[in-house]
């Protein structure tokens, strides 16, 4: 078993805040050349722990480094101690009572993140240097190995605790380029998440992503969920599908979000796909939200509405997991309200037909 005493780095948790990337040194895992990606082998993992195959080592460093920083006090509140629920209804919403989440405590492009010259940046969001847990980034042997301290390479992915979470082992995954903070999903940002998907190796792990034109977002999330969100149980109509070994395109039927998902056991091209629609979405400004599930086999996208009454829901809001600050407010939900709560910011039947058109177009091309 991996443990957090192997992963310590003392140079890094003795370093002052506010600090950069540039010259520290935390754990890092580098993924095999072998890629998973390049086989479409969703079973597959490269590196595993010896002697408990169906446990990755990524997993297990991700859950030992969560863990260490909960003991450690790091957390605004003990998240495992609050109270869930599901929701009376048909589509078994879940709702969870925690007083102590804040929206105001997510980092913010512009307001949490400042930026430094020479390709430095800082994270002024972050209270301790400690809720960096460690880096993630390709490599070039053919299995996948984890260098207990090392510096930060380029083109990386940073792992930290949110201090506020929302779930057990709740991080923000922040992509990097030439030490510097991606504002937008890239081709490379895709590539590196979906393959911590995989790599994971876990059922219980879930990715979001929150894509808004007013508030770019430079992060990815993630955490473990005891059962799946209750979007993944509703029937998908298809409305692409390029063979038995190619990817389909599925549109969530019965939903009050717009919703469509992406399923393959070809990752490479599923993420080229991801990332043009995504860029796509950006050009036209229609704010959206992402799910991967399954291993990275499974991707949601949630279409909102760009409007200035209302805001810009979570990619776990959408898929159906409510946070209550309120008590009486958590007591008295409703299948009814949380609908309506969907509903409200649904992008609208002509926007979502013409979405539609655009991710089945873009999906024909890499058919083809």
């Amino acid at each position: 078993m991996v443990t957090v005493k192997q992963l310590q780095d003392g140079n890094f948790l003795s370093q002052c805040s506010p600090f950069s990337v540039q010259g520290i040194t935390i754990p890092l895992y580098r993924f095999g050349s072998n890629s998973i990606l390049d086989d479409g082998c969703a079973g597959r993992i490269s590196c595993v722990l010896e002697g408990e195959e169906e446990e990755s080592v990524l997993d297990s460093i991700v859950l030992a480094q969560w863990e260490d920083r909960m003991w450690k006090g790091l957390f605004r509140y003990d998240v495992t101690a609050s109270e869930i629920k599901v929701v009376r209804g048909r589509k078994k919403f879940i709702a969870q009572f925690n007083e102590g989440w804040s929206r105001d405590f997510m980092p913010r492009m512009g307001k949490n993140i400042s930026f430094c010259q020479e390709d430095v940046f800082e994270f002024s969001w972050m209270e301790r240097q400690e809720e960096l847990l460690f880096s993630v980034a390709s490599g070039e042997k053919s299995n996948a190995e984890l260098v207990l301290s090392a510096a930060v390479p380029d083109c990386a992915l940073l792992i930290a605790i949110n201090a506020s979470p929302v779930e057990y082992g709740h991080v923000f995954l922040v992509p990097l380029g030439s030490k510097i903070i991606h504002q937008f999903l890239d081709k490379r940002s895709l590539e590196l998440i979906l393959h911590v998907a995989v790599e994971i190796n876990n059922c219980s792990f879930r990715l979001f992503y929150d894509y808004s034109p007013s508030a770019p977002c430079m992060y990815f999330q993630a955490c473990y969920l005891q059962i799946p969100l209750p979007v993944e149980f509703m029937r998908f109509d298809t409305i692409f599908g390029a063979g038995k070994e190619g990817m389909s395109i599925s549109s969530v039927a019965d939903y009050p979000i717009k919703t469509l998902v992406l399923e393959s056991n070809h990752f490479k091209t599923m993420m080229e796909v991801l990332a043009e629609i995504c860029s796509c979405l950006q050009e036209k400004l229609i704010p959206y939200n992402l799910l991967i599930s399954d291993h990275g086999k499974r991707i949601f996208l949630f279409f909102q509405l760009q409007t200035s009454k209302n805001s810009i829901l979570s990619a776990w809001e959408c898929g159906g997991y409510f946070l209550f600050k309120s008590r009486s407010e958590f007591d008295q939900a409703t299948e009814e309200a949380l609908l309506k709560q969907l509903g409200t910011v649904s992008l609208d039947d002509e926007g979502f037909q013409a979405v539609k058109l655009l991710c089945c177009s873009i999906a024909s091309k890499f058919a083809s």
